[in-house]
């Protein structure tokens, strides 16, 4: 294959991605300023400095809302904040702040990515390497993505074993506008899930029951049943929370030693962690 035949094959896939949806094939970067594609250097550092044949291939990862994960083809998660000029690469074994992005349209084909941890617009430095530092969203910050193809099924790290039953003591609820709730600080959250999946929440105030089923990918929660006591109005607000997002899960998955529940549109609504 000549390299022209490849840009034009590439250049007629160019995604118009739903922000909605997951992607269901690898995606290579392209540079909107420059027509660059994004491939790793040396230390996986990401770098979009010409089209070449071995640009680099990139799973997105839905999380919540617009914010997503790159997947590279090893398996690792692409990280911002390496080195002092916040640069981006691959290496990263899990999902946290400095590898979660915000993926947002630019307009047409193009979008823009910012770094969850320090609010940047990633943009290219002088040598092309791609950095978290740009404090607004430009024409240097615009880029596509254009799918390559189905990543055969290989690749993917094996599905972990989860072990269920247990005391997970951390507890996040996310809010219909995507923020992240916590526990109120001091509160002692304990969800325990027993080996028949029946589940028991405490918080320091009310006590959830419920009972969790999985088929599959799929989990449901039953109907939660709480107790009716009159506690801090923070910490029944988020009792409340608690109960109404496991009425809505529907399908879960798991995330480094943490459980995500997503929604029937696939939007995280609870994670736990031991």
């Amino acid at each position: 294959m000549t390299f022209q035949t490849f840009r034009t094959l590439i250049a007629a896939a160019v995604v118009t991605l739903s922000l909605g949806a997951p992607a269901m094939a690898d995606v290579v970067i392209q540079w909107a300023s420059s027509n660059n594609n994004v491939t790793l250097q040396s230390g996986g550092i990401l770098a979009a400095v010409g089209n070449t044949r071995n640009a680099a291939r990139f799973e997105i990862v839905r999380l919540e809302g617009r914010r997503i994960a790159l997947r590279a083809s090893d398996g690792s998660y692409v990280r911002a904040g390496v080195g002092q000029q916040t640069l981006l690469a691959s290496g990263s074994p899990h999902i946290r702040g400095w590898e979660t992005f915000v993926l947002d349209s630019a307009g047409g084909d193009t979008f823009s990515l910012r770094s969850l941890q320090n609010g940047k617009f990633v943009e290219l430095d002088a040598s092309g390497r791609l950095a978290a530092t740009a404090d607004i969203r430009n024409f240097q910050t615009q880029l596509r993505l254009i799918t390559v193809g189905e990543r055969p099924q290989a690749q993917r790290p094996d599905r972990p074993q989860v072990e269920w039953a247990g005391t997970w003591r951390q507890v996040w609820v996310t809010t219909p506008d995507g923020r992240r709730v916590s526990a109120p600080r001091g509160t002692d959250v304990r969800f325990i899930i027993a080996r028949d999946m029946t589940v028991s929440i405490t918080a320091g105030c009310n006590t959830i029951g419920s009972r969790l089923t999985l088929r599959g990918q799929r989990a449901t929660f039953a109907p939660a049943m709480m107790t009716r006591m009159r506690c801090d109005t923070v910490l029944q607000r988020f009792e409340q929370r608690l109960a109404g997002a496991m009425d809505a899960v529907q399908s879960y998955e798991y995330r480094e030693g943490q459980i995500a529940f997503l929604n029937a549109r696939g939007h995280t609504i609870l994670q736990i962690a031991r």
